[in-house]
C-alpha cells in the first residue's frame, strides 16, 4: 500500500550502508593491493600511481564518476530521503557484551542507530561508544573507503 501511496500511506525514508564501506567502492590495484583515493585517481590515467601497474580494477564510485554528466543528482519531487548508515559491527570498540546490552535496552539495531538518544546510549554502553554511534548517525565518522573486495572501515 505504501508503494502505491494508498490510504495516505507512503515511504518516508530509505536507509542503507554508507557506500564508502562497500567492498568495491573505490578503484583497486591488484599488483600492490592499494585502494586508490581521489588524489591518486586524478593524478593517474589507468596506471596505479603507487606502483605503475596497469592491473587496476575500477571501483563503482570511480566508474559512475567517469560517465556522470552532472555534479549534483536530480531527485524527483516527493522522493523520500536516503540515509547512509554505518552498521554497528563497523563501530570500533563495540564488542559482543556492549552489543548485547544495547539490544536488550533498545530492541533492534535500527532503534540503536536512529532512535535512541546519545544520553540513553551512554547510560547503557558508555560515553565513548555513544559518541561514536551518534557520529555515525550524523555522518561525521571518518571512514576509509573499501575496494578490491575489502570492506571500508571506520577510522578512529
Amino acid at each position: 500500500m505504501a508503494l502505491r501511496q494508498a490510504d495516505g500511506r507512503k515511504i518516508t525514508a530509505n536507509y542503507g550502508l554508507n557506500p564508502r564501506l562497500g567492498k568495491y567502492h573505490r578503484t583497486y590495484c591488484s599488483s600492490c593491493s592499494s585502494i586508490l583515493d581521489e588524489e591518486a585517481i586524478v593524478s593517474s590515467s589507468e596506471r596505479c600511481p603507487y606502483c605503475g601497474s596497469l592491473k587496476t580494477v575500477q571501483g563503482v564510485f570511480d566508474r559512475i564518476m567517469s560517465f556522470a554528466d552532472r555534479k549534483e543528482p536530480i531527485v524527483s519531487e516527493g522522493r523520500p530521503p536516503y540515509y547512509y548508515q554505518v552498521p554497528l559491527e563497523f563501530i570500533p570498540g563495540l564488542g559482543k557484551a556492549a552489543m548485547t546490552r544495547l539490544l536488550e535496552a533498545f530492541g533492534t539495531e535500527m532503534a540503536i542507530l536512529h532512535r535512541a538518544s546519545e544520553s540513553e546510549l551512554a547510560a547503557v554502553a558508555g560515553e565513548a561508544l555513544a559518541r561514536s554511534i551518534a557520529s555515525a548517525r550524523n555522518g561525521s565518522l571518518e571512514l576509509s573507503s573499501g575496494g578490491g573486495g575489502t570492506y571500508g572501515k571506520v577510522v578512529r
